[in-house]
């Protein structure tokens, strides 16, 4: 399991955050946990995005990734990464 801190980013700050924890695996259900977690629709997310994802541990969503509309700028997912 790793834990992924995702923020809501409005005009270049955080508007609000959760720390999701998310099997590489299945990495869909950590999507749809996150998303509950922020009250938010799920994204759409390709594979190409989750390998880059696991590979530099950021992942950036902007709103046309969502088939919902969406009242921000951008959705900003880090890896928690233990030293």
């Amino acid at each position: 399991m790793t834990k992924v801190w995702a923020k809501i980013i409005i005009d270049h700050k955080v508007k609000q955050s959760a720390v999701v924890a998310i099997d590489p695996t299945d990495f869909y259900h950590g999507l749809v946990a996150m998303a509950t977690a922020l009250k938010i629709p799920t994204p759409i997310v390709t594979q190409s995005q989750i390998d880059n994802f696991l590979a530099f541990n950021i992942l950036k969503l902007k709103p046309r990734d969502f088939l919902e509309k969406v009242p921000f700028d951008c959705l900003e997912l880090n890896a928690l990464v233990e030293k």
